[in-house]
């Protein structure tokens, strides 16, 4: 029990998320800081949050187009709890493959 908090990889930079846990169970995941573009992250945030709430876990599916907000959460959600996750974000290299540029 108690909260927790994580960092993971997006697009543009660090996402940090602040999970609490009661009786074994993740209740609450809320977004501290992100860098990604918001049409983009806020998908992400929205379906990625509700699906690990939901199924208590973080093997979920990322966002069509909103891959790389999506495992950064998905990763920054792993991290807090100290579970397993390797971010495919990490093999991005700079490149501005997901999202478009403006």
């Amino acid at each position: 029990n108690g909260t927790y908090t994580g960092t993971g990889q997006g697009f543009r930079g660090e996402i940090t998320v602040e999970v609490t846990v009661v009786g074994g169970t993740i209740q609450d995941i809320t977004v501290i800081s992100q860098q990604d573009d918001a049409q983009f992250f806020n998908r992400a945030e929205s379906t990625v949050i509700e699906e690990i709430l939901s199924s208590q876990s973080v093997d979920v599916t990322p966002v069509s187009g909103a891959t790389f907000s999506s495992n950064g959460i998905i990763e920054a959600v792993s991290n807090a709890l100290n579970l397993e996750f390797e971010n495919p974000n990490a093999t991005n290299g700079g490149t501005n493959k997901g999202h478009p540029s403006h």
